[in-house]
C-alpha cells in the first residue's frame, strides 16, 4: 500500500478518535451544559427586565445644499454635509457646551462626562441631507432636554467666524450692489423708449436684453439671500421635527438576551470542559510531566 494512503488513513482515524471524545466529553457533561446555559439564560432575561428603563427622544434636521453658481462663496465658507454635521454633534465643540450648560459633569473630569453623554447620542446621516439625531435617558423629560439642547449647541456651533463673517460681509455688498444695478436696468428697459449707450433698442432687443437683466435678478436674488443665511448659521428652520417627549420607554429584545447569554455560555463551559479533559490527559503521560511542571511554575501552582 501506498505510503500516501496510510498517512491518509491514520489521519481520518485520528479525526474520527478526536471527534468522538468531544461527543463522549458533551455527553458526559451534557447536563451541566444544558442547566449552567439555561440558568445564565434566565438571569439575564432578569437582568434584562429590572434595568432600568431608557426612552429615546427622535429629531430629524434637514439641511441646506449648495446653490449652484456660488462656488465663489462656498469658497469662503464650506457647507457642511449631513457626514460631517453628524461628526460635529458627537464632538466635544457641541457635547462640552451642552455638559456645562445641563450641569452634566457633577463633579467629574468634563471628559468622563462627554464619554457618558457620548454614550446616549446617536447620530445618522443621510446622503439626501437629513440628519437622524436620537438621545436617550432614564426619564422622558431628561431625553427630550439633552434632544433640545445638543441642536441649540450644534446651530451655535454652526455660526461662522469673525473672519468668514467679514469675507461674507464683502461679497454681501457686492451682490446687494449688483442687484440694484440690475433692477435699475430692469426698470429702464420696462419704459416706453429704451436708451442704452445712446442708442435706441428696438422691441425684439429690449426683450432679448430683459429676459437676461431678469435672469441676473433671480441669479443675485438667489446670493444675496443664501450669504445672508450663511451669515448667521444655520437657524432653527433646519429642524424638520422637533425632539419628541416618549411616552414609553425602549423596548429590550428579552427572548434575544436570554438565547445569546445562555449560547455564550455553553461555549464557554464546553472549552473549559475541554481544557479540564486535556489538562488531565497531559497528567497521565509521563513524557509532558516537565511541561506540566514549568505550567505550574508559571502559574505559581507548585
Amino acid at each position: 500500500m501506498p505510503k500516501g494512503d496510510i498517512l491518509n488513513r491514520h489521519l481520518e482515524k485520528v479525526d474520527e478518535v478526536g471527534l468522538l471524545d468531544l461527543l463522549i466529553l458533551v455527553a458526559e457533561n451534557f447536563k451541566l451544559l444544558v442547566v449552567g446555559s439555561v440558568l445564565v439564560g434566565m438571569i439575564a432575561a432578569g437582568l434584562a427586565h429590572v434595568a432600568p428603563k431608557r426612552y429615546v427622544s427622535q429629531a430629524t434636521l434637514v439641511l441646506r445644499s449648495q446653490t449652484p453658481g456660488l462656488s465663489h462663496v462656498y469658497a469662503v465658507i464650506k457647507v457642511q454635509t449631513p457626514a460631517q454635521a453628524a461628526e460635529l454633534m458627537t464632538s466635544p465643540r457641541v457635547l462640552d457646551p451642552v455638559i456645562i450648560r445641563l450641569k452634566l459633569s457633577e463633579g467629574r473630569p468634563i471628559d468622563i462626562a462627554r464619554k457618558d453623554l457620548l454614550k446616549q447620542v446617536k447620530v445618522a446621516a443621510d446622503p439626501a441631507g437629513l440628519l437622524q439625531l436620537e438621545v436617550t435617558s432614564h426619564q422622558p423629560e431628561q431625553a427630550q432636554t439633552l434632544a433640545n439642547a445638543v441642536i441649540e449647541s450644534w446651530l451655535k456651533s454652526t455660526e461662522p467666524t469673525q473672519t468668514e463673517r467679514a469675507a461674507l460681509e464683502k461679497l454681501l455688498a457686492h451682490a446687494e450692489s449688483s442687484l440694484s444695478a440690475t433692477r435699475r436696468l430692469i426698470e429702464r428697459l420696462s419704459s416706453e423708449t429704451s436708451v442704452v449707450s445712446g442708442k435706441t433698442l428696438d422691441q425684439q432687443d429690449t426683450g432679448a436684453t430683459l429676459t437676461a437683466a431678469a435672469d441676473l435678478q433671480t441669479r443675485y436674488l438667489h446670493e444675496t439671500a443664501t450669504i445672508a443665511s450663511l451669515r448667521e448659521g444655520y437657524s432653527v428652520d433646519v429642524v424638520e421635527q422637533a425632539p419628541t417627549l416618549p411616552t414609553s420607554p425602549e423596548s429590550m429584545p428579552k427572548g434575544l438576551i436570554a438565547l445569546l447569554s445562555a449560547l455564550a455560555t455553553a461555549m464557554a463551559l464546553l472549552l473549559w470542559i475541554l481544557i479540564l479533559q486535556a489538562w488531565r490527559s497531559a497528567a497521565q503521560d509521563p513524557s509532558l510531566a516537565p511541561k506540566l511542571l514549568r505550567l505550574r511554575t508559571a502559574l505559581k501552582l507548585r
